[in-house]
Parts: C-alpha cells; structure tokens; sequence
C-alpha cells in the first residue's frame, strides 16, 4: 500500500494505493491526475524502489517533480528510481509491458493517459473492434503485472465533454479492470476529487495545488 499524501484520500482508500490493483484516476484537463500520480510515486521514491512512468502524451516535466522533491526537503537523487518511459504509439505502449515484466526492484506502475494512443490510432468507424480489443488486451495485461508483481498499477485518463454529458475515454473496458477511480475536478477556487469503489459509496475530498504538490483543501 502507497500513500497518496493526502490524509483525507488516504482514509478514503483504506490507507493508500493498494497492491495488485489498477486505481484510475480520470478528470478534465488541469484538474492534476498527472500530478496526483507522480506524488503518489514519492513514497517508494523515497525508499529507493523503482517507479516506472509511461507517458503517452510527451507532456511529462521533471522541472515540476524537482521542485515538489525540494520543497518537502527530500533528495534530488530520488529521480534516479523514476524510469520514464516515452511511447509514442501503440505498438511500444504494448511492447513495453513484455519489458516491465523482467523487472525485479519496481514497486509502482503509472501509465499517464492509458487510452490517448489507443483512440488516437484507432479513430475510425471501421477500426471500431480493432481498437477495443487490442485496448482490452492491453488492460488485461496490466492486471496481470498488478497480480504477479503484487505492486499497484496507477492509470490516468481523459475526461472528456459532450452537452449535457460527460465521459470518460474507453471507459467500459476500464471499468471492467479497475478496482478504485478517483475522479478529478474543478470547482471555482479549489478542486474536488470522488473517490469510487465497487461496494461503497461514492465518496469526495477537497484538494488544491502548493509549492510541496497537491495539498489538502479545508
């Protein structure tokens, strides 16, 4: 178990990220879910684990990681535990699994936007089933890295609007996969996270951005 940082979260959870389950965390954009993933990564950061971070989006920053890890006053040589991993389509998203697989020392798996690529590359109608199966092979093979390594899987996702309703990208296969999903969203000066589970009911904290990352919000 991983703790997020965040007290509230945290007894929300039952005491952090859990091992051997996917916690997706989905929200419109600049509501923090790549944010909440990294600062989710500092714990075993700490303890000298590997974490690897797939970015599917080629908008992962360090600068921003290294100046949370200062301000909590904790070593610059935390990044040398953090393996980024760039993917930029699907082939290497999948490929890249077969790899984490053979690794001994991770103890947190993040893949940062986990369908981008998948809708991206499989857009049209005639690609309808070719994308969904290939994604839920994909999910499939991450539970499997969950169970066998008994570490947690964390996935963020696109939130996505249409009038009148909202949606989250691939959404009915990675429900049927993730066992915790922490919505994430704006709310005029501060933010607001749901926190939902399969026999519980949907529960919510408050959170803001500071100096040492995502913060409690009274």
């Amino acid at each position: 178990m991983i703790t997020t940082q965040l007290k509230k979260l945290d007894e929300i959870l039952g005491g952090g990220v859990k091992n051997a389950i996917i916690t997706d965390i989905f929200g419109a954009n600049g509501t923090g879910k790549t944010h909440l993933a990294l600062q989710i990564s500092l714990k075993p950061l700490e303890e000298k684990f590997d974490v690897v971070f797939i970015d599917t989006t080629g908008e992962f920053r360090p600068e921003r990681l290294l100046e949370i890890i200062k301000n909590r006053d904790l070593q610059d040589s935390l990044l040398n535990n953090l393996k980024i991993a760039r993917v930029t389509n699907t082939k290497e998203q999948i490929k890249l699994l077969d790899k984490i697989k053979n690794l001994e020392k991770i103890s947190l798996l993040i893949v940062d936007n986990v369908a981008n690529l998948f809708a991206y590359e499989y857009s049209k109608k005639e690609q309808f089933m070719q994308k969904y199966t290939e994604f839920m092979k994909y999910m499939y093979n991450l539970a499997l890295i969950g169970l066998e390594k008994q570490i947690p899987i964390v996935i963020t996702n696109q939130l996505l609007e249409k009038p009148n309703i909202e949606y989250e990208k691939l959404d009915f296969i990675i429900n049927n996969f993730t066992h915790q999903k922490i919505k994430l969203k704006k709310i005029k000066n501060y933010y607001e996270g749901e926190v939902y589970h399969p026999f519980t009911n949907k529960q919510k904290f408050c959170y803001n951005f500071g100096a040492t990352g995502i913060i409690e919000q009274s």
